[in-house]
């Protein structure tokens, strides 16, 4: 049995495109209406994405499942431990509210049933690294299952596939069975219908995701609304939207969006104390979702409950990282010296909002960067990006270069559950820079 290699996957398929690039070229152009068309919007545009598919093996599933079924049982860890140690706790700094908000049980047994880890996975098999984990508002499912189905109906992906066994994933129904199975051990009742809200802050999420999922939960024989959580009521011990009693809500603000709107959502908020709504997921995911966790990995006498291959896990696989002290001279001055090793990044920011990139700078401007950061910034070691060639189509320039990838595992009721990777030429991948959506595939 000869063992299929990434790379020569990718091999293969540059061999493709380039050996009639005009034809595939004008099949670029169709896919790129295709995506207009489409529901993959982000910010008023289409997806900007790559003419090019991700190439995954078995072997490389097999690896992406090791590396997230391991950081997981290490975060349970570390938020039973959040949860029973008030010493524990105060390290991640939360405010007053956000911590009883944590500490509430939300009924089911999964403490982060919804996430998506992003790494920086490397096919040669050295150690791939965690850039962050989301945990709080997951999402992109919507943007990963349109530009997959798009790249398979590609004339280059089609005529790849044909000597391949391909599988790729569903990423809608899939998360609405897990977040049904949650409700059903919240409420101890398998039969109970429930009645859905998709919550979050008008103007903050992907509608286009919403109303995906909205439609699927709704073909599924459930009454499902997308609503503000500034618009719920609390009465006779029920959370309603207008008329509509709402019994279970897929959770789409973030923690610490709810704690700023505190003062406007106080009917959520006292019905999930309550425990007369189920929300998933609960407000205790914030402990891993806040980039605070990837420097308490790393202080060994923080986390002195993890085993040993635990604790080597960390050091091969998470990047170090340490709170920011304006007060701690050393440390600064380290920073400021090696900016070349050094990544700057907030608390608790989304889409690369934020993050500085010590190489991206002049030491003039990286020492007045640093000087004039809050404490509420992490400094995290540079990680070189894993690059592999891919398409770039430029104009009616169309040719191969490398690119840096990030692969973002999603995680449904903590399985494995799917793929969703960005590519860009920078050293940041990330909306604000440059990143492009590249679909999955696992190839046999």
């Amino acid at each position: 049995m000869i063992l299929l290699q990434a790379l020569d996957l990718f091999n293969k398929y540059k061999k493709i495109i380039t050996s009639n690039s005009k034809e595939y070229y004008r099949d670029f152009l169709r896919a790129k209406k295709k995506v207009e068309k489409s529901t993959a919007w982000y910010h008023g545009q289409p997806v900007d994405f790559l003419y090019q598919p991700m190439f995954l093996t078995e072997d490389d599933v097999s690896r992406l499942n090791y590396l997230t079924s391991t950081l997981t049982r290490i975060l349970n860890k570390v938020i039973f431990h959040y949860k029973n140690d008030p010493v524990f706790r105060k390290q991640f700094g939360f405010p007053p509210l956000m911590e009883e908000m944590i500490m509430i049980d939300p009924g089911y047994k999964i403490p982060f049933p919804v996430a998506r880890f992003d790494i920086f996975y490397r096919y040669d098999g050295g150690h791939s690294k965690f850039c962050e984990l989301n945990a709080d508002g997951s999402s992109a499912m919507n943007e990963a299952q349109v530009i997959q189905k798009i790249i398979k109906e590609s004339r280059g992906f089609s005529y790849f596939k044909k000597s391949y066994e391909i599988e790729d994933y569903e990423l809608f129904y899939s998360l609405i069975d897990s977040i049904l199975d949650n409700f059903k051990e919240y409420c101890k009742d398998t039969n109970k219908h429930p009645n859905v809200a998709i919550v979050d802050f008008e103007g903050e999420g992907t509608i286009n995701e919403f109303l995906e999922f909205k439609k699927r939960f709704i073909k599924l024989g459930y009454k499902t609304i997308i609503c503000d959580p500034r618009q719920l009521e609390y009465r006779d011990g029920a959370l309603y939207f207008g008329n509509f009693k709402v019994d279970l809500i897929y959770r789409r603000a973030t923690t610490g969006r709810l704690i700023e709107e505190a003062d406007d959502i106080q009917p959520l908020l006292q019905a999930y104390r309550d425990r007369n709504v189920c929300i998933v997921g609960g407000l205790v995911s914030q402990v891993i979702h806040n980039k605070v966790i990837f420097s308490i990995l790393h202080n060994k006498s923080l986390v002195d409950f993890l085993k040993d291959d635990e604790l080597n896990f960390i050091q091969k696989h998470i990047p170090f990282t340490r709170k920011v002290n304006k007060q701690d001279n050393k440390l600064v001055k380290e920073i400021i010296n090696n900016r070349d090793k050094y990544v700057l990044k907030p608390f608790d920011l989304a889409a690369s909002r934020g993050v500085y990139v010590g190489r991206d700078f002049s030491r003039e401007e990286w020492e007045e960067l640093v000087n004039n950061i809050e404490d509420d910034y992490l400094v995290q070691e540079f990680i070189d990006i894993p690059r592999i060639e891919m398409l770039t189509i430029d104009k009616d320039n169309i040719y191969f270069e490398n690119y840096g990838y990030l692969i973002g595992c999603f995680l449904y009721n903590q399985n494995l559950s799917g793929f969703y990777t960005r590519a860009g030429r920078k050293n940041i991948i990330g909306s604000i820079v440059e990143s492009f959506t590249v679909p999955n595939f696992v190839v046999r």
